[in-house]
């Protein structure tokens, strides 16, 4: 039986499939959505407007960034707690049975067939989508520069984090490390040189499936949530980061580097 139903929303969005930049933004925990079937997995409404259901604030920089930028953005529509679009399908963190506290009990004692219809339904679609944007950007003769864009809590397991933003990237930096740099030169500014995560840990699906494959230019971003929870606060940062991703790009043009 399909786990989406006639009322449920598609599992990803596309906003300005049109555009015609480089770049190429993806929200893996964008959405906040549960199907229909999954009677809301259990959860207490309050704890899906938790950072575990979704990453705060992160629409608002999503869209504007792609507005600014003529960009295409992907986003996943479905919660993280459903599955999580950047975690390799199977390991434990995919389908939680408690997030930071939080219990899930939707997610217990789920059936293979379960856990292949998030999958099979969710998953996979807005990973195609991605491919598919990738696969039509080279095909039009642009070298895609994806941005994962995300957003951290200030606080994780009692222990606060100062960073205002983090840059994350694994073993190739050509875009993480003058990104870092551009950002600290605002005093302003606390920087995370991958952190509050590395991304040299093994759960970022997305950037290891859709840009290391291909060596895409590509870098991860996290965003404080309070920075950026409420709309000011989005436009401020969404701001401050594409102006460092702008003059980035500009640069490598000027210096003759190729985007891939």
């Amino acid at each position: 039986m399909p786990l989406l139903g006639a009322n449920d929303v598609p599992p990803f969005r596309v906003r300005n499939p049109d555009g015609r930049s480089t770049i190429l933004f993806i929200s893996d925990h964008n959405g906040v959505e549960v199907p229909e079937a999954l009677g809301g997995l259990g959860v207490p409404p309050g704890e899906m407007r938790r950072h575990v259901a979704y990453d705060i604030g992160i629409t608002g920089v999503g869209e504007i960034l792609a507005d600014r930028f003529d960009a295409t953005l992907v986003s996943a529509s479905y919660s993280r707690l459903v599955v999580d679009c950047n975690r390799r399908p199977g390991v434990p963190s995919s389908i939680p049975e408690t997030s930071d506290g939080t219990v899930v009990p939707g997610n217990r004692n789920l059936t293979e067939d379960d856990r292949a219809a998030r999958i099979d339904e969710l998953f996979h679609p807005y990973h195609n989508a991605i491919a598919d944007r990738v696969r039509y950007m080279v095909q039009d003769g642009r070298i895609p520069v994806l941005v994962a864009l995300h957003s951290f809590t200030p606080v994780m397991e009692g222990v606060f984090r100062p960073w205002d933003i983090g840059i994350l990237y694994k073993q190739d930096d050509r875009l993480a490390r003058p990104l870092i740099e551009m950002l600290s030169a605002d005093t302003r500014i606390s920087v995370g040189d991958n952190k509050p995560y590395s991304g040299l840990h093994p759960s970022g699906y997305s950037m290891e499936t859709h840009a290391a494959p291909h060596n895409l230019l590509a870098v991860g971003v996290e965003f404080r949530q309070d920075r950026i929870e409420y709309g000011a606060g989005a436009r401020l940062w969404a701001e401050r980061f594409g102006d460092a991703l702008e003059c980035t790009l500009l640069e490598r043009e000027r210096s003759g580097q190729q985007a891939a």
